[in-house]
């Protein structure tokens, strides 16, 4: 889990929580594969920050509805006009996603998982 207040630099798309193991990689432009979130609902605003600052990631899928990440998506499409899609997939898909060498989330959201 990631928690996104804490864990993620929205300036620089950064991952600064030193006990994750994305820890100082670029979420940017990437698939986020998380179980789900964790943490404050301040995560919302820090997704919300990442979007502004085109830090975010390109999507995020989930195994498990995280209404914390889900409400930064849904609050940049309603001032901004564009967000991410969030998706969430059963156990297989997630485990094929979570191994998966390159994902893609299309906007209808429909998950391309490359093996």
């Amino acid at each position: 889990m990631l928690s996104l207040w804490g864990g993620v630099d929205p300036a620089t798309g950064t991952v600064i929580d030193h006990r994750h193991p994305l820890c100082g990689q670029s979420i940017t432009g990437t698939i986020l594969v998380l179980p789900k979130g964790k943490g404050s609902s301040t995560g919302s605003y820090v997704l919300l920050d990442a979007l502004v600052a085109g830090t975010a990631p390109a999507g995020i899928i989930l195994r498990e509805v995280d209404e914390i990440i889900s409400l930064g998506a849904v609050v940049h499409e309603e001032f901004h006009g564009a967000t991410i899609p969030v998706v969430v997939l059963d156990d297989e898909w997630f485990q094929m996603a979570l191994t998966a060498r390159r994902a893609e989330v299309r906007r209808d959201g429909t998950v391309v998982l490359h093996a």
